[in-house]
């Protein structure tokens, strides 16, 4: 809407971008729901992470990208899914060890008070596990992590391997950082130079075309009730 600072004047914006905590969220919200309010470019609310992990996967490495959503928000989602009993068990408790040694240990507790481990019998409940969530993150790390992808439906990102941890998506390896999140990558995708694009179509008409259009365009309107 605009705001008047000491140093200058900001002027009323048509769409609000980015990120941001359950508060940001829904102040973007509430303001595209006012009349004439801007729009916005998705719900980019508290963080989310669902993990596929097997056993074959580094049970360190799953912890720790566990823990580096965790320690975002206390709302933060974190989400671990297998077919291993042993795997769960493993990696609930590497997350335990890890969680004493960090800097912001009480909020990465307090996230993963709310957090979920789900067993399912197979790699393919796995992931339709993941496409009934939609998480905004979505790590892979099983054997045949690069075959997993292609039963991904919904997903703001997805890292492919033990290597491709979600830190390096947020910070350096290049993709869109600002995601969907609370379901919304079912439908919406990430931020892109696309979503500073608006779409126009501009039509001409021959007299030939108006001709051969006019019959098909009046019954239809007709059928409206749209005489003029």
């Amino acid at each position: 809407f605009g705001a008047e600072l000491e140093d200058g004047i900001i002027a009323p914006v048509d769409k609000l971008f980015g990120p941001g905590n359950a508060y940001v969220a829904e102040a973007k919200r509430y303001a595209a729901s006012l009349p004439g309010g801007p729009a916005q470019d998705l719900p980019a609310g508290p963080s989310e992470l669902l993990v596929i992990a097997d056993r074959d996967a580094d049970f360190e490495i799953v912890a720790a990208d566990l823990l580096s959503q965790a320690e975002h928000d206390a709302d933060a989602q974190v989400i671990l899914v297998s077919d291993s009993g042993t795997a769960l068990s493993e990696i609930i408790a590497e997350v335990e060890r890890q969680v004493e040694h960090l800097p912001r240990a009480a909020t990465a507790r307090a996230s993963l008070a709310e957090a979920r481990a789900i067993r399912v019998r197979d790699m393919t409940e796995a992931c339709e596990v993941a496409n009934l969530y939609g998480p905004e993150h979505l790590s892979i790390q099983t054997e045949e992590a690069d075959r997993l992808v292609e039963r991904i439906s919904a997903a703001g990102a997805v890292f492919v391997g033990r290597w491709a941890a979600e830190t390096l998506g947020d910070y350096a390896a290049g993709p869109s950082h600002v995601l969907p999140t609370d379901g919304a990558a079912r439908t919406l995708g990430g931020v892109t130079t696309a979503s500073f694009m608006t779409a126009m179509s501009v039509q001409t008409v021959s007299e030939q075309g108006a001709a051969a259009l006019a019959p098909v365009a009046a019954a239809l309107a007709r059928l409206e009730g749209l005489e003029a």
